[in-house]
């Protein structure tokens, strides 16, 4: 799902927080109030700030848009609103995942061990 639209944004919203609601994770809530930002006020975040703030393994959520600039060497799975193509290529080659959101909250409902950068 990009973010080209606030309607995607909006429906994506609704849908975090219903996964919310029904598997009582406070996670998807505070992703879903974030996102439906104005699209000048998303996060962006670098590969490089993600290897810097998390370890091989883990899973990190960006509610916004992750870049490329930087390296990233443990495999890490990322889900975030739209990845620029350096920043996809960066994670996959490092072994980890880029996924959209609703692809992770659909994943990992209960939203363990995710951890929110930007």
């Amino acid at each position: 799902m990009g973010v080209n639209t606030r309607e995607s944004r909006e429906r994506l919203a609704l849908i975090l927080k219903k996964t919310s609601t029904e598997n009582n994770a406070k996670l998807w809530a505070d992703v879903a109030r974030r996102i439906v930002r104005p699209k000048d006020r998303l996060s962006e975040v670098n590969v490089g700030h993600i290897s810097r703030f998390a370890k091989g393994g883990e899973k990190v959520v960006v509610p916004g848009i992750v870049l490329g600039a930087g390296r990233i060497e443990e495999p890490i799975e990322v889900a975030a609103l739209y990845f620029t193509k350096s920043a996809r290529m960066k994670i996959e080659e490092a072994g980890g995942r880029a996924l959209g959101i609703d692809e992770m909250a659909s994943e990992n409902g209960k939203a363990s061990k995710i951890k929110i950068i930007g």
